[in-house]
């Protein structure tokens, strides 16, 4: 009787560990082991990495969540400083690749066209047609003379519309866009279009995409226009002190480049380039059509960090 029960017991003991070993086998198939986990987060960062076309990234946001208020915005890692090491990345996206009002962001092509025509030295003077523009709230006016270079400082810091249409009568305003319309298709911009010199024509029209290809054409090769465009304050001779429209100049740090703009259609635009140290590269950020273009701006410099660190 002792045996039989003994027997019993033995055989009870070995079904019960059966049946937990299979349970086991069955959660940890189903779930997947730590190492598993890690995999997928490695290769889902990796698709990051390997994105080459801008539209392509909305789908996957790897840190959080990033609700983006703009008609568009993008967020890209550059390799400008490391050509040949690690690739660029998109580190946000939203409708990258939509032709949209880029208002006074257009003021960056014009200061390359400035920059590759004109001797900064040669005194100019504002015109009937270039007073005839919109007015910023600290300008030029009508009689004033001063050196390209020191209109080209009004129009980058003071986002200064008649600095900037004064500039372009110097060889003919229609000629001018002409130049411009030109270098935006060398550079590949394929859905970048000027109408104006200022920006103040919906027709002046791009896409995220291109604007962050123009900006690393300018990174590049005008240093001139990023060293004075974060500027948050600057003196010009015979003007006075001009502040820039960059709200976030000195208050986010490791700034490289900035412009921005605004018109009633465009709405809210902003391009900011900061240095990410860790990685030694640029980040190259674009909010477009945003009612808060600087509260857009800062969600994207806070979410591009987090990715980098």
């Amino acid at each position: 009787m002792n045996w039989f029960r003994l027997i019993k017991g033995l055989l009870l003991s070995f079904v019960f560990l059966s049946g937990s070993v299979y349970a086991i086998f069955q959660v940890y198939w189903f779930f997947g082991s730590p190492s598993d986990y890690q995999a997928v987060a490695v290769s889902s960062q990796d698709a990051v990495a390997g994105l080459k076309d801008f539209g392509s990234a909305d789908a996957f946001q790897p840190v959080g969540t990033l609700d983006i208020n703009a008609s568009a915005a993008l967020s890209f890692e550059t390799s400008l400083r490391r050509p040949g090491g690690r690739p660029d990345k998109v580190l946000f996206e939203k409708s990258g690749d939509v032709s949209l009002p880029i208002a006074s962001l257009t003021k960056l092509m014009t200061a390359v066209i400035v920059l590759d025509n004109y001797n900064l030295s040669r005194v100019i003077t504002v015109n009937a047609a270039a007073d005839a523009q919109d007015s910023m709230k600290q300008d030029v006016k009508l009689g004033d003379a001063m050196p390209v270079e020191s209109f080209l400082d009004m129009m980058l810091v003071g986002s200064s519309n008649k600095s900037a249409y004064v500039l372009a009568e110097l060889i003919g305003a229609n000629k001018f866009v002409d130049l411009m319309n030109q270098k935006a298709a060398d550079l590949g911009l394929e859905n970048t279009f000027f109408q104006d010199p200022t920006g103040l024509s919906p027709k002046n029209v791009s896409t995220a995409g291109d604007l962050v290809k123009l900006t690393e054409y300018i990174l590049k090769n005008y240093p001139k226009i990023a060293d004075i465009s974060k500027e948050k304050e600057f003196y010009v001779p015979g003007f006075g002190k001009i502040e820039n429209t960059d709200q976030l100049l000195g208050e986010v740090p490791d700034i490289v480049c900035s412009k921005t703009g605004f018109t009633t259609l465009a709405k809210g635009c902003l391009l900011l380039v900061v240095n990410n140290f860790k990685n030694n590269d640029y980040i190259i950020n674009v909010v477009l059509g945003a009612d808060d273009r600087f509260a857009e701006m800062k969600k994207i410099i806070k979410w591009s960090g987090e990715i980098c660190n």
